[in-house]
């Protein structure tokens, strides 16, 4: 099914108002000043003539407007009104002028606040994180010379200085406690085999060593080199699961399938209870009982690769039965959703199906539609040529000529 997204009016919806038409035949609006329903008129005691104060609300007149508001405007091909010249970076101002986004060396960016171009510092990507720039000498002509990221007179923030001889490293000054700063980076030099007690100090082989215990290797273990670990590379770890050096690491609690231990699975002793699978999910190397909570079903299988768990009754791929996706269209702005289990079809934000029709999905732009402006079926005057302007009918303060007579 297709549900319609209707959104209320939010001017009628925020301010009390009378709709009537003036003789002139504009259609005029009185709001109250106030935001909810006016109490009623409080009267003051009689003076000594008789005479009360009477307290009445102020009102402001407002008529259709037939010309785009400030700061709408129509923009190419967009819809009548349907740009907003203070905050759209592509039509900053004026239709056309669109605001740069990138300034080179400078490490800036622009966007466009109250229909000005407005600069902005940037955040670059870098291997493993990004560089935050920032212009802390308040020189706009230099840009953003300071990266917050790297610099330890301004590290994460402008002013931040860094102690005597501490980097800063990712916005942080040094590293945090049992990590040391190795060229910029943060080494545990307890156990790191080319950083071993020390900064640089690469641990080597000796070659009277004698083969390790099995599924050991000789490296960095509590700041000494040559000492026997288990191995711990990428997918491939074991374990000294019975504390007996003997018999080396005699369990495996890596990620290759062929291999996984359900009864010690990804650690020592952690056991699947009977059913569940012990696999890797996702891009973890470290494997784990699959499937544990009460609303996850189990999908695919460890031999293809596709295993995964899912909520069968909200999964949007995974609606009612494993990988069966609720489609979306961006063309006819819906949106796949799963609801108990069936695949239903939503509304994306600001559209709406105002003709009834699943076929062509939400056809009407509740934002710009003079005929659905809003909601579906709240029309503008169109014969007047009022226009749509962000979900409300545009009006502008009566003139003089134009008041209720």
């Amino acid at each position: 099914m297709l549900n319609r997204h209707r959104h209320g009016a939010s001017v009628a919806a925020a301010l009390v108002g009378l709709v009537s038409l003036a003789a002139c035949g504009s259609q005029t609006v009185s709001f109250s000043t106030t935001a909810s329903e006016a109490p009623p008129v409080p009267f003051a005691p009689a003076d000594d003539a008789g005479d009360a104060d009477v307290v009445r609300p102020e009102v402001t007149k407002l008529c259709i407007a037939t010309t785009c508001p400030a700061p709408y405007e129509t923009c190419g091909g967009s819809y009548r009104c349907g740009t907003n010249l203070s905050t759209d970076s592509k039509n900053c101002g004026e239709c056309g002028l669109e605001c740069p986004v990138d300034f080179g060396y400078m490490n800036m960016t622009s966007t466009c606040v109250n229909g000005m171009c407005e600069p902005l510092c940037a955040k670059k990507p870098v291997w493993g994180g990004f560089n935050a720039f920032a212009d802390c000498n308040k020189f706009i002509e230099d840009g953003c010379e300071v990266s917050l990221s790297t610099d330890p007179k301004n590290c994460g923030a402008c002013g931040n200085e860094c102690a005597d001889g501490v980097r800063c490293i990712d916005g942080k000054c040094g590293c945090d406690p049992g990590m040391v700063d190795c060229n910029g980076a943060c080494i545990d030099v307890r156990h790191d085999d080319n950083n071993c007690g020390a900064c640089g100090n690469v641990c080597m082989t000796s070659p009277d060593a004698g083969p390790p215990p099995t599924n050991m290797v000789y490296g960095c273990v509590d700041n000494k080199c040559g000492q026997p670990k288990c191995i711990n590379a990428w997918g491939d770890r074991w374990a000294d699961c019975d504390s007996d050096l003997g018999n080396g690491c005699e369990v495996y609690i890596g990620a290759n399938v062929s291999l996984i231990d359900p009864n010690n699975c990804g650690a020592c002793g952690n056991q699947c209870a009977p059913g569940k699978v012990c696999t890797t999910l996702g891009l973890s190397q470290t494997p784990v009982c699959a499937c544990t909570k009460a609303n996850e079903t189990q999908c695919g299988s460890i031999d293809i690769g596709d295993l995964g768990c899912f909520d069968l009754l909200n999964d949007a791929a995974n609606c009612g039965t494993c990988f069966n996706i609720c489609r979306s269209d961006p063309e006819a702005h819906t949106i796949g959703a799963c609801r108990k289990g069936a695949c239903e079809l939503d509304c994306l934000p600001g559209w709406g199906d105002c003709d009834g029709d699943p076929d062509n999905g939400c056809e009407a732009n509740l934002k710009a539609s003079d005929a659905n402006c809003g909601a579906c079926g709240n029309r503008c005057d169109t014969q007047a040529g009022q226009p749509c302007v962000g979900g409300q009918c545009a009006t502008t303060e009566c003139d003089a000529g134009r008041g209720p007579q």
